[in-house]
């Protein structure tokens, strides 16, 4: 799946590495099946677009929740897990409902990535690797942030994002001057 989304411009990996890092941290205090929780972020970006905003970058969801199920078939998942796996995938832009605490966890932690200062860094980063100018940058950094928070659910994650964003401000003030 690594390989998968780097040839087709998905976020930078370390993101994803972020969002399974919260996903552990919040299956734990959820108390949900860690491993659906884990698997989901490193399948949510497999059909992907480097470009912002485009048909492709907007359907991710859907669309790699179909690729993603033609492997969790072959690796012989079970249905049920499958059905999990892929509605936390589909369901982690806030278009589709949440059929489980686990697709709900999640999505918290893939939308919880842009919403640190590691991410961010990663993510300007990242940008500038796909040819974004600084203030291109910046303006989409912003909408990011702001797209993501109104997409968290869990009220541990809102309080964490909250205190981020004052950093993340502080940060991209600085980067637009």
């Amino acid at each position: 799946m690594k390989r998968q989304t780097k040839k087709n411009g998905a976020p930078a990996w370390a993101l994803t590495e972020l969002a399974v890092r919260k996903g552990k941290e919040l299956a734990k205090r959820c108390g949900v099946d860690e491993e659906l929780v884990v698997v989901s972020p490193y399948l949510a970006h497999v059909v992907f677009s480097k470009k912002p905003k485009n048909d492709i970058q907007r359907h991710h969801p859907k669309l790699s929740s179909k690729f993603a199920r033609t492997y969790l078939q072959r690796w012989k998942i079970d249905a049920s897990r499958q059905e999990i796996i892929c509605n936390a995938i589909e369901a982690h832009h806030g278009h589709v409902p949440i059929k489980s605490r686990e697709a709900e966890v999640m999505k918290n932690a893939e939308c919880f990535k842009f919403l640190t200062l590691e991410g961010i860094i990663l993510f300007f980063h990242d940008l500038g690797m796909r040819g974004m100018n600084i203030d291109e940058a910046v303006d989409y950094i912003r909408y990011k942030v702001r797209q993501k928070f109104g997409y968290l659910t869990l009220s541990v994650c809102k309080q964490e994002a909250r205190k981020n964003k004052k950093q993340i401000d502080t940060l991209l003030a600085t980067l637009a001057n």
